[in-house]
């Protein structure tokens, strides 16, 4: 159900599911994925096919295990080449100003948020 604003089609398919960035405007939503999540192993344990899909790097967030740049080709090909242009040429030569944050619009209002501590004063090498 989108009002409860927990999951949104992943934009490189439209098939499977990744958490949606605004799930935290739901004030219960940690709650409902810890259900969520426990419908997901119970089906798991049953044996039972859920015919919904997640995105590769939700199940490994699931499994615990490390999600790589190359996991977002599936979810987001434009993102993924942006990250892999990044990785494949030296950032001071591009000539951008980057900084370990980042600027996040919610509601029409635009925020700095420091991806490390202090990182918008840390320009990336």
């Amino acid at each position: 159900n989108p009002n409860y604003a927990l999951f949104k089609s992943s934009p490189g398919d439209r098939v499977t599911y990744t958490i949606n960035d605004f799930s935290h405007i739901n004030s219960n939503h940690l709650d409902y994925f810890k259900f969520v999540g426990r419908v997901i192993a119970k089906a798991i344990y049953d044996n039972k096919l859920l015919e919904c899909y997640f995105t590769r790097s939700f199940y490994k967030h699931i499994l615990a295990k490390s999600v790589k740049h190359q996991d977002m080709e599936s979810e987001d090909y434009e993102f993924y080449k942006g990250l892999d242009f990044l990785l494949e040429n030296k950032v001071a030569d591009l000539g951008y100003d980057l900084t370990f944050s980042t600027e996040i619009q919610e509601f029409g209002v635009t925020e700095v948020r420091d991806l490390i501590p202090n990182g918008r004063n840390i320009v990336v090498n």
